[in-house]
């Protein structure tokens, strides 16, 4: 039976600082990332940077032939709602569970 060397506190450290040199390429990975979002009616679209950080917004020039404010406004919503769920999935994939908030 070999017995194991407990690391010492300069493996710890060289430990610490790869795992923060993971973290710090998939950030970089997630900020280039691009995810979407759509509404269910298609007419909204939302870019966001796997980060979370809003991009774009697109409206279809349809939405303005309804005039319905109401609609266009849950339409946004989706989107955002989609693009945020989208991006935490990424990051899920990238850096394990964390929280993403679009701002």
């Amino acid at each position: 039976m070999t017995r194991r060397t407990p690391p010492t506190l300069a493996d710890m450290i060289e430990a610490g600082r790869a795992y923060e040199q993971r973290l710090r390429g998939a950030q970089a990975s997630l900020e280039a990332a691009l995810v979407t979002g759509r509404s269910t009616d298609g007419v909204v679209v939302v870019l966001a940077t796997g980060l979370g950080r809003l991009r774009a917004v697109q409206v279809s020039p349809t939405v303005f032939d309804n005039r319905d404010v109401t609609a266009l406004q849950d339409a946004i919503a989706q989107a955002v709602r989609a693009a945020a769920a989208n991006a935490a999935a990424l990051s899920a994939e990238k850096m394990g569970p964390i929280e993403i908030n679009l701002h």
